[in-house]
């Protein structure tokens, strides 16, 4: 009997360890990318851009405004922040929805904002980020123990 092993997959996340050079602190878009990476939200190399527009669109609205933004002015901060950026809203939504399925944003009344940890305030977004990929680990690292349990148990039977 074959396990059709992608049904298994509740998650995927990746999280990269990466330096934190002086030359990624100089700019806004060089410190979005670099989370971007570290998060594993976009791959080494990656050339599209939209996600990391969104990404510093709503750094935008949660930093500078300390307000949550609906999509119309996602679009526009975008397109304010980057004047080659004629990203369309479905593509917005579609990185929206990649963002709350990874557990980062949350919709609320057509407005979006980064998830909050029980844990902590609105607006603390590394704890945010922090308490969701550690609940994600944590989560995976209990399935693995048991898994592992079972297979010690499966050995000593014999």
């Amino acid at each position: 009997m074959q396990i059709p092993e992608a049904a298994l997959i509740e998650r995927e996340f990746v999280i990269r360890d990466m330096q934190l050079t002086k030359e990624v602190r100089m700019t806004k878009k060089s410190l979005v990318r670099w989370l971007a990476l570290a998060l594993g939200l976009i791959s080494p190399n990656e050339s599209r851009k939209s996600i990391l527009d969104l990404l510093e669109a709503l750094f935008y609205f949660q930093f500078s405004e300390n307000r949550d933004p609906d999509v119309h002015e996602l679009a526009e901060q975008m397109r304010k922040s980057n004047e080659s950026a004629n990203v369309s809203e479905k593509t917005i939504l579609y990185h929206l929805l990649q963002l709350k399925n990874a557990g980062l944003v949350r919709r609320e009344k057509s407005r979006y904002s980064f998830s909050v940890s029980p844990y902590s305030e609105k607006g603390d977004v590394a704890s945010s980020i922090e308490y969701n990929y550690k609940s994600r680990s944590d989560a995976a690292f209990s399935k693995i123990q048991e898994a592992l349990n079972s297979l010690r148990k499966m050995h000593r039977q014999k």
